[in-house]
């Protein structure tokens, strides 16, 4: 057995991932996940020491008197409650079991109780990025998608999120942001909608991933599915919310409108710059204009990348790229929002695994084929989450950390929209899905433009012309048989013995783009530029392979 074993992989053959992997990987990740809780909660001593108890427990604490919509009444020295509805009416019952039980002797109990059914969470956001791996990448190698949950259901960024800071609703908003764009890939808009306003509900920041999908549909004029995704989506959100605004309007309004512009500029992010607390009145004004500039500055980046990456780089909301800009709206929040915290890491890191993990079989040759961003951004944020949240020792430290965090951010931009531009060059013919002419589900759209500096190599397919259209019921003329074949030898559609027997199939409008052949269309050759061979398309399966002719008669 272990001969076999090994020589099967010598032999290139793909490796094998048990059934049972999944299952292990799931269990030890909640295992992890109820050790750190129940350990963590040994430094919540008052209720200031976490969000969870400050504003989610006292909001959740309204719901359980019978008056769920003043939530918003919940103010710690004017620093409110700004947490949408959905996880705190989730929390409450919660609360309450933990009451009748007796877990509630202190926070540490409490925070247990509510936070472990929260755990399960972790895994089936594992399996939501898994399955929509096999949906943008259905030739994807099974240790790949292992290697993809394991990042997700084990990674700090996860466990920190939900261990140390105690924002549980954080893996329930991105699977509602994940189920989303997949039903809105398969053509339903509506449900899709209604997914995204239930992240919104759970969590704010499920906005920016949404502003910029909005802005794909936009560009590329899916007049279809933008107003049904957009309608149903703010119908979701404003019915939920109506009756907050309506019952007690002063506290709501405050709390998620108005606050936002007065709060303190944080010292984790490039606006510390501006940040000033003492008698200078022009450091002060810069201070007072920097507090009400970050959301907009945040909301306009995301518009203008997601324009760009439309327009110019010819990428479409249903396709595996749309991943990345999603991706770069998530990072514009810890980069470009005056407070920062480490639990906004994960967000952009989740995206930034489903599109390098999905897109990697379609790479240039090179960095491009390892999913070295996911990597690079999960090593980091780990490190940058140390130092956020630590005091500062003065203006200048203050400084140097909010323009390095920020500066990161900014460099896996720069990285994203690089990794797009080494985009292989991809040729479809007609009928062939792909994102480089006809897009999924049959519909057309502009092929990839080159960026960044590649050149596009997309050759012309060799189509015979469509016969002119006959009037219903008028005559024909007979059928003209078939001319014999040329008594001269044709030369192979492409060499013989060229694709080994065993080797993997190459999906439609995967095949990399090659030089045109004269009189032939496109030659199915290597896409690189370095000419290195890739597996070939076998088009006619009944008729054997390598060396197989086509021949008009047969």
């Amino acid at each position: 057995m272990q001969r076999e074993e090994t020589a099967a992989a010598e032999s290139g053959s793909p490796i094998r991932v048990p059934s049972w992997a999944y299952s292990v990987v799931a269990v030890a990740s909640m295992l992890i996940g109820a050790a750190a809780i129940v350990r963590g909660t040994r430094a919540v001593v008052t209720a200031a020491d976490s969000d969870l108890t400050t504003f989610f427990f006292t909001s959740a604490h309204y719901v359980l008197r019978g008056d769920p919509f003043h939530i918003y009444a919940v103010n710690v020295g004017g620093y409110p409650n700004y947490n949408p509805p959905l996880s705190i009416f989730l929390m409450a019952p919660l609360l309450k079991l933990a009451e009748l039980v007796g877990f509630d002797k202190n926070y540490g109990e409490q925070i247990t109780f509510v936070a472990l059914p929260f755990v399960v969470l972790v895994p089936f956001l594992g399996y939501l990025v898994v399955r929509t791996l096999r949906r943008l990448y259905p030739g994807i190698p099974e240790i790949q998608l292992l290697l993809a949950f394991v990042l997700v259901t084990l990674s700090p960024l996860t466990w920190q999120s939900i261990a140390t800071w105690y924002h549980v609703e954080q893996p329930l908003m991105l699977c509602f942001l994940i189920g989303s764009v997949l039903l809105l890939r398969r053509q339903r808009p509506e449900w899709g909608g209604l997914l995204a306003g239930l992240a919104v509900l759970t969590r704010t920041t499920a906005l920016m991933p949404l502003l910029a999908l909005g802005v794909l549909l936009l560009v590329g004029r899916e007049w279809r599915s933008l107003p049904r995704f957009a309608l149903v989506g703010a119908g979701v959100v404003g019915v939920v919310m109506a009756p907050f605004f309506l019952l007690y309007p002063r506290e709501t309004t405050y709390s998620l409108l108005s606050w936002r512009s007065g709060a303190l500029i944080g010292g984790n992010t490039v606006w510390a710059i501006f940040g000033y607390s003492g008698d200078n009145a022009v450091r002060q004004l810069l201070d007072a204009v920097a507090r009400r500039l970050d959301m907009y500055v945040v909301l306009l980046f995301i518009a203008v990348a997601a324009w760009f990456a439309a327009r110019r780089l010819r990428i479409s909301a249903f396709g595996s790229d749309a991943w990345a800009v999603m991706a770069i709206a998530a990072l514009a929040v810890p980069m470009l929002s005056k407070t920062n915290w480490p639990y906004y890491y994960l967000e952009p890191f989740i995206f930034l695994l489903i599109w390098e993990f999905a897109t990697m079989h379609d790479r240039l040759p090179g960095v491009w084929r390892w999913p070295v961003v996911a990597f690079s951004f999960l090593a980091v944020a780990a490190t940058l989450s140390q130092y956020v949240g630590l005091k500062s020792v003065g203006y200048g430290d203050r400084v140097i950390v909010g323009v390095l965090g920020s500066g990161a951010m900014l460099a896996f931009v720069w990285v994203v929209f690089v990794r797009l531009g080494a985009k292989k060059p991809v040729a479809t013919a007609a009928g062939l899905p792909g994102e480089a002419g006809i897009s999924w589900q049959g519909r057309p759209f502009a092929p990839i433009a080159p960026a960044l500096g590649t050149t596009a190599r997309v050759p012309a397919p060799n189509l015979m012309p469509a016969p002119p259209s006959v009037p219903f019921g008028a005559p024909r003329a007979p059928a003209r048989p078939l001319s014999p074949a040329p008594a001269e030898p044709r030369a192979p559609l492409w060499p013989p013995n060229t694709r080994p027997p065993d080797s993997p199939r190459v999906a439609p409008g995967q095949w990399s783009g090659g030089p045109a052949t004269p009189g032939r269309g496109k030659a199915p050759t290597g896409g690189d530029a370095t000419g290195s061979a890739e597996p070939w398309p076998d088009l006619w399966p009944d008729r054997g392979q390598g060396g197989a002719r086509w021949n008009p008669e047969r």
